[in-house]
Order: C-alpha cells, then structure tokens, then sequence
C-alpha cells in the first residue's frame, strides 16, 4: 500500500486531496463538532492541513496526536501549526506548552490510513498507536483514504478499532 501510494502522479494526489477535504467540511461531523482529533499530514499522506486551517479559524478546538512513553498517543490542542514543535516518527507533534484534552472530550476524529475497508477497518503504520488511543472516546471516528484503496475487506485483528465513517474522493461511506 506504502509504494501505491507512492507511486500516485502529483496531479492526482492533489484532486485526491482536495475532494477529501471538500467532503470532509460539508460533512455534518465535522460542521457540528466542536473538538476535533486530527492527524497533521506529512509526505504523501492525504492532506490535512485545510482541514485544520478551516478548524482553527471556525472556532473549533484543534487537537493533534502526541506520541507518550509506552507506546501512547495524546490528544493536545493547538491555535497555529507554529505549536507543532516536537518530532516524533518524523510527524511534527504538539509541543510540552500544548494543553491535553481529554479523549472524552472529542467529538470527532479524523484518522490516516495506508487503505480501509467497507466495514471501517483501516490499514495504519502498525505501531497501534489510533487502536490504543480510540477505545478511549466516544468520538465518531472519520478515515481519510483514497478510492484506490477502499477494500471489500482487509486483514484486522480482534482488538482493531473500526470506524464509522470512510472519506474517499469519490464519497463519503458510513461503516457497514
């Protein structure tokens, strides 16, 4: 999955991204939420970042993952992406100054994924960083993931989360 989507033409990725992103605000989601979880994208990863700006500028609560000792992932809030100043995995994360919020706090969050399936699993890095993190909330629980990557079924195991809803390009899929 890594080097599909690597192999993806720039002009590509960028309709890629625009169309998730286009359908990801007009979602009602993320319109009505209030405190979101996001993922700050980096490489090729399906962009973010006017998600956050559109966030950020709405008023909404902006919190992007921290990697913590034991393999754990925060939630911390930001009010610029200048409040990314640490590093971990080559992601820029949340600096010590950022506030943790609570993970029943959250009204939505917005996950990466490599590829998903109709029923909501999602194909990750495989540091099971979003399944130690996402039990945790009540959150509805939106994946990113390009068209060419949406499966009839991918491998998961018992303790993978599943999420509700799957934002392609093409469309927005609730999890069967």
């Amino acid at each position: 999955m890594l080097q599909l989507r690597g192999e993806i033409l720039e002009e590509q990725r960028a309709f890629t991204d625009q169309e998730i992103t286009a359908r990801v605000l007009a979602h009602p989601a993320y319109r009505q939420s209030e405190t979101i979880f996001i993922y700050y994208s980096v490489g090729d990863e399906i962009s973010t970042m006017e998600i956050i700006d559109d966030a950020l500028k709405s008023g909404k609560t902006v919190c992007v993952p921290r990697c913590e000792k034991g393999r754990q992932m925060s939630a911390c809030a930001i009010t610029s992406p200048q409040d990314l100043t640490e590093e971990s995995y080559g992601i820029p994360e949340p600096g010590l100054h950022c506030t943790v919020i609570a993970p029943d706090q959250l009204d939505l969050c917005i996950i990466p994924s490599l590829a998903c399936d109709f029923e909501g699993h999602r194909m990750g890095y495989g540091g099971g960083y979003y399944d130690r993190f996402l039990p945790k909330t009540m959150a509805k629980k939106m994946v990113l993931c390009a068209g060419d990557r949406l499966m009839e079924e991918i491998p998961h195991e018992a303790h993978d989360i599943c999420c509700d809803l799957i934002v392609t390009e093409n469309e927005v899929y609730a999890a069967i």
